[in-house]
């Protein structure tokens, strides 16, 4: 597969490193014959015959909040992402949750929202159970991604250990005071970290899909994550368990206590890149005819 460079940005905002992306898109393109390509894009460019969304809308959960419309860039994204939805011929979201919410935040998308199209995850040796209960947690932005409710598991089962990948001890602030059962590992190999884990929990309160799921699956690690994670559709019974955010403590708690007790690993998840693939050709082939 031939790979062309357009080169790296000088821009330092993101909405600019995407109009000036957008704009060497379009240059390249000019000098090509157009007829024969199909554009399918992951970006925010200005042309994409398909494009795969792969974000949270712009303007939904916590940029919803009056206060972020202040900054002149949340409008910027929001124009970058309705002017690559109004180009393309086919949206193809990742998830049913992401198709969901598509549809309510922009309407004029109409037919041209397809089903979702989960991503694919690598085949991986699946992980040893560990013997101890030891719950994982990945996530640079572990706000969103609900570190807060998995800290409160911990303090509520008391013979749990807790690891968490992503953020520094000192991002946290005060959040794990009195709680001497956890490590904080910052930046790690993610095959480092699923070796060391028995349960991903993952609450996040608004993700789009939520790769670490998935892979975790692949390991045969079981999974405890929020029904407003994208991912969860891909979760069954023999994965693990979905529970509403809004679900209590306890619920969250006893799923965890549950997992944590089975006697044996899940078979790992599975779903090949090659079968991706061939739910794009599909789309492939409806534009070209």
């Amino acid at each position: 597969m031939p790979v062309t460079v357009l080169g790296e940005s000088s821009q330092r905002q993101r909405w600019r490193k995407h109009v000036d992306f957008s704009k060497r898109v379009d240059q390249w393109a000019a000098n090509q014959n157009s007829r024969a390509l199909l554009f399918h894009s992951h970006e925010m460019v200005a042309r994409a015959d398909v494009c795969t969304f792969h974000s949270t809308p712009h303007g939904t959960g916590d940029e919803h909040a009056w206060w972020k419309r202040l900054d002149p860039g949340w409008h910027a994204n929001q124009w970058l992402e309705c002017r690559v939805l109004q180009a393309a011929r086919r949206v193809v979201p990742l998830s049913p949750l992401l198709k969901e919410q598509l549809a309510l935040r922009h309407s004029f998308l109409n037919e041209r929202l397809l089903p979702a199209i989960p991503p694919g995850v690598k085949p991986v040796k699946a992980s040893r159970l560990v013997n101890k209960p030891v719950i994982g947690f990945m996530g640079w932005e572990w706000k969103r991604k609900g570190l807060g409710r998995v800290v409160e598991i911990c303090r509520a089962l008391p013979q749990t250990r807790l690891i968490i990948a992503g953020p520094l001890h000192d991002d946290l602030g005060n959040l794990l005071d009195g709680l001497d059962r956890v490590e904080v590992l910052g930046f790690v190999d993610r095959q480092e970290f699923f070796q060391r884990i028995r349960l991903l929990v993952h609450p996040a309160r608004l993700e789009a899909f939520g790769m670490v799921i998935s892979e975790a699956m692949a390991r045969s690690i079981p999974v405890l994550v929020s029904d407003v994670t994208g991912a969860s559709s891909e979760v069954c019974p023999a994965h693990g368990r979905v529970l509403p955010l809004a679900a209590p403590l306890e619920d969250w708690t006893a799923a965890t206590a549950e997992l944590l007790e089975k006697d044996r690993p899940p078979e790992p998840y599975r779903r090949g890149w090659s079968e991706v693939a061939e739910a794009y050709q599909t789309v492939y082939a409806q534009l070209s005819s």
